[in-house]
């Protein structure tokens, strides 16, 4: 069973009663404002019933609900999209599909649905298919960073680096913490799992670097580092890294685990 690296959507619920007398001109007020508030629909309770059932990993359940919500309101592409989420964190990716296809067809310029079908190839490997549905959203989209995100890591996994280098550069230009959590959006998947995590976190701090990031730069360098990369020397002479390589703290990282050769002692004098 493929899992995925779902958004994550977590809600929080406060209740703040602040400890204050309330006039009565006030209070009444207050109890016009609410009797002119409309009431929750239950479409709405639904909808956030699904949300908590996904925050709590609960898919099944809130299968369930988008099921139904999608029955309710068969034109709306979203409810058949996070169905297909769901199926999909249950391992059913062949049903997650059913839906993603179903979403575009209720609305054809529905982008997150073609970034998801495209995320279910990628889960069978099947990389040019996962990048043909991942352009087909932007072409209706161009401004997700996350979807630029998944198209670098397929190119990634085929070894077409310097594509996949592009694909991850365009991606922070448009959001520079796409790949934190934070930087994710609830109705897009990304699957992001690569071979060679090492490599990758490398190609990652040589973009930051390109960008002038020291501190990123650094981030990933030791990500590299740690993940058994063995050539993180060549950030010493890589062109990508000259904009930073001057930085005292990415010169300290640098001599700490991928210290200069010691240049042989020079010959005596004859």
């Amino acid at each position: 069973m493929k899992r995925f690296f779902l958004p994550a959507m977590v809600l929080v619920f406060s209740v703040f009663v602040p400890q204050l007398r309330v006039q009565p001109s006030s209070l009444r007020a207050q109890e016009d404002s609410v009797a002119s508030t409309p009431p929750v629909t239950q479409r709405e309770k639904d909808e956030l019933q699904a949300r908590i059932f996904m925050a709590k990993k609960q898919y099944a359940e809130a299968a369930q609900v988008y099921s139904k919500l999608s029955q309710e309101s068969p034109k709306d592409p979203a409810y058949l999209n996070y169905l297909g989420i769901a199926l999909l964190q249950e391992g059913k990716l062949d049903e997650a599909r059913k839906y993603f296809d179903r979403a575009t067809k209720v609305n054809r310029r529905f982008s997150d649905a073609y970034n998801n079908l495209g995320a279910t190839y990628y889960a069978e490997k099947n990389y040019k298919k996962a990048v043909s549905q991942y352009q087909r959203s932007l072409s209706l989209k161009p401004d997700v960073a996350s979807v630029y995100t998944n198209i670098g890591y397929a190119y990634f996994a085929e070894k077409q680096l310097p594509k996949a280098m592009e694909a991850f550069h365009r991606a922070l230009e448009i959001d520079p913490h796409v790949f934190e959590e934070t930087g994710r959006a609830g109705s897009i998947l990304s699957y992001r799992s690569v071979a060679d995590r090492g490599l990758f976190n490398f190609m990652l701090a040589k973009d930051y670097a390109q960008s002038g990031d020291a501190p990123n730069t650094i981030l990933y360098l030791r990500r590299a580092h740690d993940e058994g990369y063995k050539e993180v020397a060549k950030a010493r002479t890589d062109p990508a890294f000259a904009k930073v390589i001057a930085d005292p703290d990415v010169k300290a990282l640098l001599d700490e685990i991928a210290p200069a050769p010691t240049p042989p002692p020079a010959p005596p004098h004859s």
